[in-house]
């Protein structure tokens, strides 16, 4: 909408609207310029860290002929220690499978202790859940999730999967060697 549109129709914007809807645009030009698998992941990562302010994330896929999930990629999480399909719940992943995001408090991780998750997000392709992304903590400047971030999610979900997955939304995950980013490598908790 154009200035003399909303001055003369009384609409006017906060600085908040504005924010939000240039992260919008942003996360919707990254995914939409991806150029193949691994630069879209590389966007997905980019699009959480700086927008929604977590750099432990992962993507589970999600087998259409089994509805079995299984980790696909992830950064910033040490999968050994901690499973994100217990952290999800079967509750979760009801609701999640039918296209919903789901915010939790905290899990537990596989030794018992209390591990903070933050969201799941249905990764949607034609109405149908191809894939769930999960983020974990917070950065320490960011104390929760807010409206804008909610449009993030919806934004994720809704137009994700074609950059991830192809047209289909049934490719084949990418090998590691396709998924490594060398200068990550060493940090503690990754797993192409």
């Amino acid at each position: 909408m154009n200035d003399n549109k909303s001055a003369a129709s009384g609409t006017k914007f906060s600085g908040a609207d504005a924010t939000t809807d240039l992260r919008l645009v942003a996360a919707r030009k990254r995914l939409a310029e991806s150029r193949g698998q691994e630069d879209a992941i590389e966007g997905l990562r980019e699009i959480v860290a700086n927008f929604l302010g977590s750099e432990e994330i992962g993507l589970l896929r999600v087998d259409q002929t089994t509805a079995a999930l299984q980790v696909f990629w992830s950064f910033g999480i040490d999968t050994e220690k901690y499973d994100l399909l217990l952290a999800l719940g079967d509750a979760g992943r009801e609701r999640v499978m039918g296209g919903e995001c789901h915010v939790e408090l905290a899990a537990r991780d596989r030794s018992g202790a209390m591990a903070k998750v933050q969201a799941f997000v249905p990764i949607r392709m034609a109405n149908q859940t191809v894939a769930i992304l999960a983020i974990l903590r917070l950065l320490p400047q960011k104390h929760s999730f807010d409206g804008s971030d909610m449009e993030l999610f919806k934004l994720l979900s809704n137009e994700a999967a074609m950059p991830l997955f192809g047209a289909n939304g049934h490719s084949k995950p990418a090998t590691d060697e396709h998924l490594t980013d060398e200068r990550l490598t060493d940090e503690p908790g990754m797993r192409a």
